[in-house]
């Protein structure tokens, strides 16, 4: 099946370059100051509802970020063949590396969502925490998302929702924001089932995002 990349675009007015410009500013400190606002908490509480597996997967944290998502993800110790790191940010994909520098078969990628060096029916797991905000048609990220996966794989996503903290977010960082049945539209229209929408118990995390696990059909 043939890949096609999705589009990058950040919130109006800001310009990609902008955007990028943003993220490596803030890189060295993004880590420190999600942690503070309760979000690697946020994350523990979804990695927590995937189910647990015996065989060694394939695992693919599309827009790392800091690497957070990943982290919760590696506390389970669940066994995993090669855990890959894929984000736009040198920077932040720099930070993300000497956060997991203990962490063994890592791969890391400084490319977009879409790229052909993540190949077709190849991950079990994709883990992306407010990435598919950014993108001009979300759809197509996960769409992305469930070409990555070999059937029967999972998606675990942490997703902006509407609230007025989130607008201040967007204001800032140019996220776009959905409801969970948005998102859940968008999951089903992109050949995910066993769709959950799971909400964060507290903090910011609980005003601002949902979190959601999928399986690819």
């Amino acid at each position: 099946m043939a890949q096609s990349s999705p589009r990058w675009t950040p919130a109006d007015p800001m310009a990609e370059a902008q955007l990028s410009s943003l993220y490596a500013r803030f890189s060295d400190r993004w880590h420190r100051d999600i942690t503070r606002l309760g979000y690697p908490s946020a994350y523990d509480e979804l990695i927590a509802r995937l189910p647990e597996t015996s065989q060694p997967s394939t695992v693919l944290d599309a827009g790392c970020g800091t690497g957070a998502l990943a982290q919760a993800w590696l506390k389970t110790g669940q066994p995993y063949s090669v855990l890959t790191l894929l984000d736009t940010s040198q920077e932040m994909l720099m930070q993300a590396r000497r956060n997991l520098a203990h962490v063994p078969k890592i791969v890391s990628l400084n490319a977009a969502l879409g790229s052909s060096e993540i190949q077709p029916n190849t991950c079990d797991l994709v883990l992306s925490a407010h990435v598919i905000e950014h993108l001009d048609t979300p759809e197509s990220g996960l769409s992305w998302f469930a070409q990555c996966l070999r059937p029967g794989g999972q998606v675990a996503l942490s997703v902006s929702k509407p609230h007025w903290c989130t607008a201040l977010v967007r204001w800032r960082w140019g996220h776009k924001a959905f409801t969970p049945n948005q998102v859940q539209s968008m999951l089903t229209a992109a050949g995910f089932v066993d769709i959950r929408a799971l909400p964060f118990s507290k903090g910011p995390p609980s005003r601002t995002s949902y979190g959601y696990i999928a399986t690819r059909a």
